[in-house]
């Protein structure tokens, strides 16, 4: 199994993990927890299991001061702008725009990717991301009613945001482990989502106990487990890869609203959940040949000169 295999294999798990987040957040809205309060548990448990975890295996967890700059931005900037534009932008638009809307980002990854570091796209890796975004219309079963020009700009600034996040976070991996990155990551976002969240007087520990268990799994599963697979995935693959890769999340978070949340799956839905598999089989089969093809030239001009 190559690289190209086993990084698609971590951002397929990273989608999961991410993908049953927003059945989660459900749940724990229903029993009063607010949306500033979530973000800083979710972030602050995290770190502390993270770090808990070095100290009890000796972990060295000492990192450079260019590295210190580096996840600041991607966890005490990036990744709070980010949750915090995405969840704004669902109290003015539905979550299924809010999604499509967000996940303009792979696009916006491969165009950036491309003038920073010359990062090409086959044709059919290029059509394959057309043929996903289209299908994600069906499936989302987006709705172009009652559209408010305000959620649309917070959505399209977390897909923005979403990418530059995704840039820095490839280049934070050269030097980091997958985990380290993700421990700091959710560190300086737990001090991001904490500031802003007490200016906005938004964070409270008044809500249903029960709501404990689906934060505890929003901790767990979407942020530990998506996180470190995230990065671990972009340690072996472009970001442009794992972005358009990453494509596949909202069919998992279809699935999970139609096991836990009893939502009903509509035809359309259906087949656009199929188009987008489909699609993604198609963009990793011409992104890993396009891959192996230099190796091989490499190989056989090797051979020539033995």
């Amino acid at each position: 199994m190559n690289n190209f295999i086993k990084g698609a294999i971590y951002a397929v798990l990273s989608s999961i993990g991410y993908g049953i987040m927003p059945i989660f957040t459900v749940k724990a809205y229903e029993y009063g927890v607010t949306v500033y309060t979530l973000l800083f548990l979710r972030f602050g448990l995290s770190s502390i299991i993270f770090f808990l975890f070095f100290l009890v295996k000796g972990t060295n967890i000492r990192i450079g001061k260019h590295e210190v700059k580096n996840l600041f931005i991607l966890g005490g900037i990036l990744f709070t702008l980010l949750s915090i534009f995405h969840f704004e932008s669902l109290k003015y638009i539905s979550s299924s725009m809010a999604v499509l809307l967000l996940y303009c980002f792979p696009l916006l990854v491969c165009i950036i990717s491309y003038f920073l570091y010359k990062e090409k796209l086959s044709i059919g890796s290029i059509l394959a991301l057309v043929a996903t975004f289209i299908s994600m219309i069906y499936l989302l079963g987006v709705s172009l009613d009652k559209m408010n020009v305000y959620g649309i700009v917070l959505s399209l600034l977390a897909a923005l945001i979403f990418a530059i996040y995704m840039i820095v976070g490839k280049r934070v991996t050269i030097n980091n482990s997958p985990v380290i990155i993700s421990a700091y990551t959710a560190l300086f976002a737990t001090f991001g989502v904490f500031i802003i969240g007490v200016v906005k007087q938004d964070i409270s520990l008044n809500f249903n106990n029960q709501a404990w268990i689906h934060i505890i799994s929003i901790v767990i599963f979407s942020t530990i487990f998506a996180e470190i697979t995230f990065f671990k995935s972009l340690e072996l693959l472009s970001s442009s890869n794992v972005s358009m890769i990453s494509m596949v999340e909202p069919v998992f978070t279809t699935l999970f609203a139609l096991v836990f949340l009893n939502e009903r799956l509509q035809f359309s839905q259906l087949t656009g959940g199929m188009f987008v598999l489909i699609s993604l089989v198609v963009l990793v089969y011409s992104q890993n040949k396009s891959i192996k093809k230099p190796a091989i030239n490499r190989t056989l001009i090797q051979n020539e000169h033995i």
